[in-house]
């Protein structure tokens, strides 16, 4: 059993630490919007199919490869959160990021594309679950921890939000310009995010032991407090395998568009907006829907519409099938805000960052092998092919890991004197999912 904080442990804060804190709640707000308002989402597929020359098969393969550098750095890079602070990882994150779209910009051979897909991977886990464990830790210390959802959400659709604006007029601009010049707009929105992580404060740590062990110690102790709580090791795995399965076809839109005979301008960029639409909305109900119904019912839920929407787009060889497109975006999004908070009150504050980050490692064991695959079918067979691989693998995965997560989940509620899970409003509790390049998810 691990010992968990009373509900009345509370940080003793100054007036003036406690606005600055308050201050990292819209601060949290513009790092998400910021991070995803990038021009270049709508073209990059554009950009290195038909500017650069890479095949989709290309594309695949070096998305894969950033998930797999995603696996080898998620849970290091979540321990540097947790051993130097939430906002100096994310501020390097930030920084890492702006290299690599530089380097993606002068993309003209494959191994430099490798290489910005792998500079890539080291911003993102830097970033990713720092941010959720930050606005956690912050509304712990505030005494809010109960709103974590709502804001998580908040946070989620704003992230949409600002992928939703690049979207719109990331396309127009790339045929008024460049689809290169896109990515230089990225690069220099990205500045303003490293401002809002250096203005950002780090939150005082509680329920931890109030020692901060070496960088390796921190992982190795992660690593074992999720292992010791079947619920959350059950749950990294259940979302992680609904993750891999409805975020497969993530970067298949614009390619399914061009296939579709559309050219490169404001039409392209409108028919990519439902999908962000979508996802913004069901980031923002996503904890109204746990509330409601609880974790097992909204989890069990999601793989059934994600594979009724795969045999749609398999069977409808036309624009006519963009809708199901959209509904698996919508799917995909509810994870978001659900798996995050489900493990943060399972989980004590020292090792937070790192154990989210662990959810990511876990989807891209997952994902990168379905994302090299979906490409080397859309090239070889065509997207209706595509869309049933990730179809079948969404239905298998869920099928496997779905019933060892909620036999868990029920025997450590039935469990008197098991695992203290921290206070939260009647029945919410919720995962969290890494971004790939030019796919906003967290």
């Amino acid at each position: 059993m691990i010992d968990r904080p009373m509900p009345s442990e509370r940080a003793q804060l100054t007036g003036r630490e406690r606005r600055l804190l308050e201050r990292n709640v819209p601060l949290f707000y513009a790092f998400r919007f910021l991070r995803e308002a990038q021009i270049w989402i709508p073209v990059w597929i554009v950009f290195l199919i038909v500017d650069r020359g890479f095949s989709l098969t290309q594309v695949g393969v070096a998305e894969a490869c950033f998930l797999l550098g995603l696996v080898v750095l998620e849970v290091p890079t979540g321990a540097v959160a947790d051993r130097y602070g939430r906002s100096t990882s994310l501020a390097l994150g930030a920084g890492a990021l702006i290299a690599s779209m530089l380097v993606f910009a002068f993309s003209t051979s494959f191994p430099i594309l490798l290489v910005s897909f792998l500079m890539w991977s080291v911003a993102v886990t830097l970033m990713s679950g720092a941010d959720l464990a930050l606005l956690y830790d912050t509304l712990k210390a505030l005494g809010r921890e109960e709103e974590y959802e709502k804001l998580a959400g908040r946070g989620e659709a704003l992230l949409w939000a600002g992928a939703a604006l690049g979207v719109l007029i990331g396309a127009p601009v790339a045929g008024a310009v460049s689809t290169q010049f896109t990515i230089f707009v990225g690069a220099g929105t990205m500045v303003a995010v490293v401002a809002v992580t250096i203005a950002m404060t780090e939150a005082p740590r509680l329920g931890g032991s109030g020692e901060r062990p070496s960088y390796w110690a921190g992982a190795r102790q992660a690593v074992r407090v999720a292992w010791q709580q079947p619920a959350v090791r059950t749950a990294i795995v259940y979302t992680a395998a609904l993750g891999a399965g409805l975020g497969a076809t993530g970067y298949l839109i614009q390619p399914f568009l061009l296939d579709k005979g559309l050219d490169i301008d404001f039409t392209f960029s409108a028919l990519q907006l439902p999908g962000l639409v979508a996802a913004i909305v069901g980031a923002s109900v996503a904890y109204r829907l746990v509330a409601r119904s609880g974790p097992v019912a909204v989890l069990a839920t999601l793989p059934v519409v994600g594979v009724g929407a795969y045999v749609a787009l398999a069977l409808v060889d036309h624009l006519g099938a963009l809708p199901f497109l959209v509904l698996v975006m919508l799917a995909r999004s509810t994870i978001e805000p659900i798996a995050s908070g489900y493990v943060n009150r399972r989980v004590p504050s020292d090792q937070r960052a790192t154990i989210l980050s662990m959810q990511s490692l876990a989807l891209g064991l997952l994902l990168a092998p379905f994302s090299a695959g979906v490409g080397v079918i859309f090239d070889e067979l065509g997207p209706g092919w595509a869309f049933a691989l990730a179809g079948i693998a969404l239905g298998g995965l869920a099928l496997v890991a779905g019933p060892l997560w909620v036999r868990a989940h029920r025997r450590e509620r039935l469990r008197p004197g098991g695992v203290t899970v921290e206070p939260v409003a009647p029945s919410v509790v919720a995962p969290s999912l890494p971004p790939r390049p030019g796919d906003p998810s967290g």
